[in-house]
């Protein structure tokens, strides 16, 4: 029986100081979150987007290895980020790569590890 390793990072990114031309481009933010994937040689199964008037966008890549999302807030300069991975994913690759295209000025940022056994979680939550 093949396993499965259940841990995985979980990045969390707020871009702020965005351009709004960039941040209101379905179709650029779309090809970004795939380039993204593309980058940190993540597999991408589907794909859902939502483009909101009179500005903002909602891309959300389902990947086999979890997901990548984006919603952009183009009049604040915004940008939220998440990307998720398990079994030692490159996230860190993939938000490089969106650092790259989308040119925030600020970028906070939060990496959680997930899928830790209960054992190891409770020293790591101390």
């Amino acid at each position: 029986m093949e396993t499965f390793d259940t841990v995985g990072a979980h990045v969390l990114a707020d871009f702020w100081g965005c351009r709004f031309e960039k941040l209101n481009d379905a179709e650029f933010l779309m090809n970004c979150l795939r380039k993204a994937a593309s980058s940190a040689k993540m597999t991408v199964l589907g794909e859902e987007s939502f483009k909101f008037e009179p500005q903002g966008f909602t891309g959300l890549l389902l990947l086999s290895e979890s997901h990548i999302s984006i919603h952009t807030y183009p009049e604040r300069g915004f940008a939220a980020i998440d990307v998720y991975t398990c079994g030692g994913g490159m996230t860190q690759k993939a938000i490089e790569f969106l650092k790259e295209s989308l040119e925030p000025e600020t970028v906070h940022q939060m990496v959680v590890r997930r899928g830790l056994p209960d054992e190891e979680f409770a020293v790591n939550a101390s």
